[in-house]
């Protein structure tokens, strides 16, 4: 299930819902080349999850644009099916790892995880936003809070040096999710 939530500290909108994510500590934070190739990479990864997306509007009651939208839907409806296609096979071939309840915003991630690491360590974060397109984003986050749980721990952490581009592709995608959810809910709604 997924859930888009305003959170009073978090500025902007807030994604919940289930993600695969994996994630370790570092000793040191990367050096300032790998923290540029890695939100080249980043970028890369939320464009293409941006272009899947995207499907073919409404183009107006113009019998042509009607046709032409038709055409568009079925095209894109056998592109998304080879690249879910494609992606399991690539998932399979792969260690994905397990989806769990998390929190993301422009700012940090927090999720519920079996351990907790000590507040103001390093992470690593591996952050899987599409299974049918399985490249996982690359972000370094620190531990701000850890929280204990009746299962666990609730771990809490603020990205590590994010420039504007990446953030400004962050706050679109969680923008995405939420049109998305409010979308299906209508759609439950009409049913």
């Amino acid at each position: 299930m997924t859930a888009i939530t305003a959170d009073p500290s978090a500025p902007g909108l807030v994604f919940t819902g289930c993600l695969p994510l994996a994630w370790r500590e570092l000793p040191a934070p990367p050096d300032v080349v790998e923290i540029r190739e890695l939100e080249r990479a980043n970028l890369t990864i939320l464009h293409t999850l941006f272009a899947l997306d995207s499907h073919a509007g409404d183009l107006g009651e113009d019998a042509a644009n009607q046709v032409n939208a038709t055409e568009l839907k079925r095209l894109d409806f056998k592109v998304s099916l080879l690249l879910e296609l494609v992606g399991q096979l690539y998932a399979r071939q792969q260690a994905i790892p397990t989806e769990r309840l998390l929190t993301l915003t422009v700012n940090g991630l927090s999720w519920q995880a079996e351990a907790a690491p000590p507040v103001n360590s390093l992470l690593r974060l591996e952050l899987y936003c599409n299974p049918g397109y399985p490249r996982p984003l690359v972000l370094h986050a620190w531990v701000t809070e850890t929280a204990p749980q009746p299962d666990g721990w609730r771990l809490q952490t603020r990205f590590h040096e994010i420039d504007e581009p990446l953030q400004e592709a962050l706050e679109r995608y969680i923008f995405l999710q939420h049109r998305r959810a409010i979308a299906n809910s209508r759609r439950s709604s009409l049913r």
